[in-house]
């Protein structure tokens, strides 16, 4: 009978033991699969910062773009302005050196 008891304790500790491995073991896939899915977390938050600075870095060109556009469209209405305002003057002198030419005494006033 000793014996009988002695198995069935060393049987119960054999068990005991395998439900100890067993925690264990589910215990460290347990932080594994934790640990996969907080890198799977950073990864994602990482991808989504990087697709953001990439939006941002569009939107800023597309807005450096417009402006240099919106500055090109501006430059030439004052050129196209200058211009105007130019052949203005130089008809308006050459006007006043043919009224000099036909009229001796106003030449030098203006």
């Amino acid at each position: 009978r000793a014996r009988e008891e002695a198995e069935q304790i060393q049987k119960e500790e054999e068990e005991h033991e395998a439900r100890r491995i067993a925690l264990e073991e589910a215990s460290r896939r347990a932080r594994e699969i934790a640990q996969e899915e907080e890198a799977s977390e950073a990864a994602e938050r990482l991808r989504k910062e990087e697709e953001e600075r990439e939006a941002k870095r569009i939107a800023q060109e597309e807005e450096a773009s417009r402006r240099a556009r919106e500055g090109r469209r501006s430059d030439s209405r004052q050129m196209r302005k200058n211009v105007k305002r130019n052949a203005a003057e130089r008809l308006r002198k050459e006007e006043e050196e043919r009224e000099a030419k036909r009229d001796p005494e106003r030449r030098g006033r203006t």
